[in-house]
Parts: structure tokens; sequence; C-alpha cells
């Protein structure tokens, strides 16, 4: 076997070996937007339902890039290019 064993490196670092906090960084940064939306301080993503009650929006929540601008989105099931 190559390398170091995970307790190799434990006993190797010592008391220098970092202890895993309760939640991993992604868990800490979705419980605390969570909560900053319970509380009114961050916004919602828009869903493609209120998006489609938007002016640039299609029906499906689709962005309708103005004409000239030279970006269009394809369907993905047609692979149709609207």
């Amino acid at each position: 076997m190559k390398g170091y064993t995970k307790e190799m490196i434990k006993e190797i670092l010592g008391t220098s070996w970092p202890e895993p906090p309760g939640e991993s960084g992604n868990e800490m940064r979705r419980r605390k937007g969570n909560e900053m939306r319970a509380r009114g301080e961050k916004p919602y993503f828009p869903t493609a339902e209120s998006r489609a009650k938007l002016p640039n929006f299609d029906e499906n929540g689709k962005y309708i890039y103005p004409p000239g601008s030279g970006f269009k989105y394809q369907d993905e099931k047609s692979n149709k290019v609207s």
C-alpha cells in the first residue's frame, strides 16, 4: 500500500488533527440561507411560474431574448432552436 492511512496522518498531526464540525460548509450555507428567507431578509429564487408573469419571459418561464440580440434558446426535447 502506498501513501499514508488516515490513522498514520492522525498520529503525525497529533493534537492539530482537525475535528469535523457538526455540519459541512454547504449544509451551513443552506441552513443560513433558509433562515434568512424565513425572516424575509433574503428573497426566494423565482420559479418558472413567477417568471412567466414577467414581460421578458414566455409561458414556460424561459427568457425571451430581444430580436437581433444574437441569442436564442434551444428546446432540449426536440433540439429545435426557437
